[in-house]
């Protein structure tokens, strides 16, 4: 039958040979600092749970002011679609005398019910304009859930490469735990001066510092995230996969008129224009006359009279429903060159974020090779001082060397995860966040 022994360095100082105590126990460490990751090929969920984004999307401060804007909004455009034309009410009082003798004084008043009337062409215009409002706060609201998902991946982001360096400090510091087992060892053996406890201690303290300080950012990391989206549930694997490719086909073409068709910034423009455009033909249609309708009645010589009669108004434009049409078609026209101008920007901005997805999964395959070639370097460097060869101060600066590395790669590592899920956030195929006319003031 056979038998599987599990190593355990924990207990590898017990063993029958204090030579073979010590150099045990330095190929323990030797395997496991090799074995400490820096990239891992499995894949991992490392994003925040779809549903879990959405809610906290929606539920953000920035989202939740424009939805309100959208309700009011949605209000003023009833005011615009009803009408703003409302009844209006006269009264009048006085007395007639008539001379010469006998002179006689009458009482008499009168009331008066009038309300403008709106052209067709007005009615229309109105509508439309409260359309075009409508559709204006509705793009914020879908600028405003876009932004948002921005920071929710910074902050996300920055919050798993604080949890990951935390990991990676902690890995550290079992290792110089060990390498510190391994000299105390030495030392009572006699094959080590004691000043290389000392160098082993301060590289301890050193180690112990850093993960302090790491524990110290991963929790201003995790506060920063949690005070934008206190919804949102802090669980991911720290087990990063391969950024893998930008995906689209290996086509920034394609990719660019993936974001343009979803960006949201250039809805927002197209419709602040189309807004404009809409107010400037609601003011020409002001430019007309106003004509006015009601009907009224009087009591006269004391009651003696009593008139009813229809009354018809007109209201006279002057120069300032000029002057006000003719800002609002500049405003239209400036508008509609900064929506094109936007779509240009937005353009050349799509197409070097996709190269820079490309570059940095280059980088990170790059610093991957040179964090595998100094982690080959310091193992047989703690090899090497487990069979008597070399000092600890190799030793000591060859595992820094492969920390920095690590720490390196898992920095790219992140930065390019983090480029791919900016790609599909903003192609919208990362998290719902297209806004629907109908219910978009009504999400949930």
């Amino acid at each position: 039958m056979n038998a599987v022994h599990r190593f355990n360095p924990a207990n590898a100082v017990h063993a029958s040979s204090p030579v073979n105590a010590v150099r045990t126990l330095s190929l323990a460490l030797a395997f496991a600092f090799s074995a400490l990751p820096f990239f891992t090929p499995a894949q991992a969920d490392y994003l925040p749970d779809p549903k879990a984004a959405e809610a906290a999307l929606w539920a953000s401060p920035s989202v939740m002011q424009s939805r309100g804007n959208v309700a009011a909004q949605s209000l003023r455009g009833q005011s615009l679609q009803q009408g703003r034309d409302e009844w209006k009410v006269d009264a009048e009082a006085s007395q007639r005398r008539i001379q010469p003798s006998p002179s006689e004084n009458f009482a008499e008043w009168g009331l008066a019910l009038s309300r403008p009337i709106r052209m067709p062409g007005r009615a229309e215009a109105d509508r439309a304009l409260a359309g075009a409002l409508n559709a204006h706060a509705e793009a914020s609201l879908g600028e405003a859930l876009h932004e948002s998902g921005r920071q929710l991946l910074m902050l996300w982001f920055d919050w798993l490469n604080q949890s990951s360096q935390a990991n990676l400090w902690q890995a550290q510091q079992q290792l110089v735990e060990q390498q510190l087992a391994t000299v105390n060892s030495r030392i009572r053996l006699g094959e080590a001066p004691r000043s290389e406890r000392v160098n082993a201690e301060a590289a301890l303290a050193q180690i112990q510092l850093q993960r302090q300080q790491a524990a110290t950012r991963l929790q201003q990391a995790r506060n920063r995230l949690l005070a934008q989206f206190p919804a949102l549930p802090l669980t991911a694997d720290t087990t990063l996969p391969p950024p893998g490719s930008p995906g689209f086909d290996g086509s920034a073409e394609a990719y660019v008129n993936a974001v343009l068709e979803h960006n949201h910034e250039l809805f927002r423009a197209r419709r602040q224009a189309d807004a404009l455009q809409a107010e400037a033909r609601q003011l020409a249609r002001l430019r007309s006359v106003d004509p006015s309708v009601g009907v009224f009645y009087r009591n006269e010589m004391g009651g003696n009279e009593h008139i009813v009669g229809l009354g018809v108004g007109l209201t006279l434009p002057g120069g300032a429903r000029r002057t006000d049409q003719a800002a609002a078609a500049q405003l239209a026209t400036t508008a509609q060159g900064s929506a094109t101008l936007l779509e240009q920007r937005l353009r050349m901005d799509a197409r070097a974020d996709y190269e820079t997805a490309v570059a940095q999964m280059a980088n990170w395959q790059q610093a991957q090779q040179a964090a595998q070639a100094l982690d080959e370097a310091a193992r047989l460097a703690t090899r090497a001082y487990s069979l008597g060869e070399g000092g600890l101060d190799q030793v000591l600066m060859n595992r820094r060397l492969a920390l920095e590395g690590q720490l390196m790669a898992q920095q790219v590592q992140l930065d390019a995860l983090a480029a791919k899920a900016r790609l599909k956030l903003d192609s919208h195929q990362l998290w719902p966040l297209d806004v629907e006319t109908d219910s978009a003031h009504a999400h949930p």
